[in-house]
């Protein structure tokens, strides 16, 4: 299979047709099945016509009824032969050379400034865009598809784009439209009058510092985490005689709270004295606290892998220099000296507030007892890892949030992955990341060697067992360097990764372990167990100042100098 390709040799256009064409290699076209599929496998559109003569094919897709008699809708589209695999179409390599296209001298000049290949790619594949506006000449109202490669797969997609000026609604409903944005807009007012005036009349009655501990998240519905070690160690040392400690959630940053605790948590926030957050936390930024509080961020994260914060400042979603954001944390901890530059630029306070006294939440990895209770605990959950070699596959998500997340499953060559499992009697656990839409739908027939433990809540339990890990750009990395095992980083779109989002540190010389760019490589390197396992003592000293289990009592004693 992995000689198997569809090659796209061209692009054209009859009226309102799209026409795909081109060539199979070590494929058998005997069938007529071309397809459009979205990235989130939302959609599956099936080509109106398809003509196959030898190894050679046209698709043709009438973009105004594709989708059960409407437009194509806007997205980024594969172009998929279904067999019995599902192949991918790659775009024909002349089709990105230069020299076949007649560029002007600033055509030219803006090839060779594109920081990427892929970029350069797409400025080529342009030649083959195509744009619909209404009338002729409108610019509100246009239909543009765009052959291009994508950065979030790095795989030959069209992009779809539809432009058009909202609609405008009756007059009865535009006026009924208005007043539920002067309520909405009445309604936020008056919610964020009565929290300023709870907050700052508590805070008023609490200028004296007391005993009131508060742990509190927009993004996690319990005490778990690093919230969790330091919470248990408070108790270990019987804090909880000393201080009042409260805990206020919420499961994710666009959940409401319930009516009791919209008013519970401005009062806890003017009075509590130490307050622990673990992540982005956006009512904190809105309040001015007493110089006497402390605000705590135990980062859910080990290490400083992707940039956050204002270390994205000047790039898609991140703050700017006047924003408010984490600038009022007056402690922050972190794993190791080496985090303490990145994490003062993310979140723009002062070094010397950074401590290094290690993550909390990883102290159970040094645990030798926890080991053997959570491997005996784990073989009885998962009964197909036993005496096996375990390899996790855990990548992070593509897609621009949480709304667009997924990951391309076809990225995997799930037949060589099994071949492997089986002349290796090994098995592989899919962890994939909580925000991925997209589930993975595992053969039946290779289910003997794959298991989806997407729903597994503690994934460090799963790393006691595994043997290799297969990442990309997933900070699990950090935790897993502690067992000092085998890494393999399957990077296909590492480019333009780079580019879009960016690391602390130049991710080639920065993770430990092999990189591939593809699943050939991957499995090469499995073959031939080429892991540059070397490069995980290093790494692991590098970024964990402490390997004693012991990090959430250097915190507490830190915080509460207890």
């Amino acid at each position: 299979m992995s000689k198997s390709k569809i090659i796209i040799d061209n692009i054209y256009w009859e009226r309102i047709q799209l026409f795909i064409s081109g060539h199979v290699k070590y494929i058998e076209l005997n069938k007529k099945r071309f397809v459009l599929r979205n990235l989130t496998e939302t959609k599956e559109l099936k080509a109106n016509d398809v003509k196959i003569n030898g190894n050679q094919f046209v698709a043709r897709f009438n973009v105004a009824i594709l989708d059960d008699g409407n437009y194509l809708p806007s997205g980024e589209y594969l172009i998929v032969y279904k067999d019995d695999f599902d192949y991918i179409a790659n775009i024909n390599p002349s089709l990105l050379n230069p020299s076949q296209y007649t560029l002007e001298e600033e055509e030219l000049e803006q090839y060779h400034e594109e920081a990427t290949q892929n970029g350069k790619n797409n400025l080529l594949l342009e030649h083959f865009m195509y744009s619909f506006k209404k009338g002729g000449s409108s610019n509100k109202t246009e239909y543009i598809v765009r052959p291009m490669i994508s950065s979030e797969v790095n795989e030959f997609v069209l992009d779809i784009l539809f432009k058009a000026p909202t609609p405008k609604l009756n007059p009865l409903k535009q006026k009924i439209a208005d007043l539920k944005l002067k309520y909405n807009r009445y309604s936020y007012n008056v919610r964020n009058f009565v929290f300023q005036l709870i907050f700052n009349t508590t805070k008023f009655f609490h200028l004296k510092k007391g005993n009131t501990v508060l742990f509190t998240s927009d993004s996690r519905a319990e005490m778990s985490g690093n919230f969790e070690y330091v919470y248990n160690e408070m108790l270990r040392q019987n804090l909880d005689e000393k201080y009042k400690i409260h805990a206020l959630f919420k499961s994710n940053i666009s959940a409401r709270r319930n009516f009791i605790d919209k008013f519970k948590f401005p009062y806890l926030l003017g009075k509590a004295d130490y307050i622990f957050v673990d992540d982005f936390h956006p009512l904190l930024y809105t309040v001015k606290f007493r110089k006497s509080q402390e605000i705590i961020q135990v980062w859910h994260a080990v290490g400083a892998f992707k940039t956050v914060g204002y270390s994205r400042a000047g790039k898609k979603g991140g703050p700017f220099f006047n924003s408010v954001n984490h600038r009022n944390y007056t402690k922050a901890f972190v794993s190791s000296e080496t985090d303490i530059p990145f994490y003062g630029e993310a979140f723009g306070i002062k070094e010397q507030n950074i401590i290094p006294t290690g993550v909390p939440r990883t102290d159970i990895l040094f645990d030798e007892g926890y080991e053997q209770q959570v491997t005996a605990e784990m073989e009885a959950a998962l009964p197909i890892i036993k005496d096996k070699k375990v390899i996790l596959f855990a990548p992070t998500f593509r897609g621009n949030g949480h709304h667009t997340a997924h990951y391309p499953f076809f990225k995997i060559d799930f037949a060589r992955f099994a071949r492997y499992c089986r002349e290796n009697n090994a098995v592989v656990l899919f962890k994939m990341h909580p925000f991925v839409k997209n589930r993975l739908n595992i053969p039946r027939e290779y289910e003997q060697y794959f298991v989806d433990v997407s729903d597994f809540r503690e994934v460090n339990d799963i790393l006691f067992v595994t043997d290799i890990l297969i990442s990309d750009y997933s900070s699990l990395v950090y935790e897993f360097a502690v067992f000092k095992r085998p890494m393999i980083f399957y990077a296909f779109d590492l480019e333009d990764y780079i580019t879009s989002r960016d690391f602390y540190e130049p991710y080639e010389t920065f993770v430990p372990g092999k990189i591939v760019e593809s699943f050939n490589d991957l499995i090469t390197a499995l073959d031939n167990e080429d892991f540059e396992v070397d490069k995980v003592e290093p790494f692991l000293n590098k970024h964990f100042k402490y390997q004693d289990g012991r990090s959430a009592e250097r915190l507490v004693r830190n915080v509460f100098g207890s």
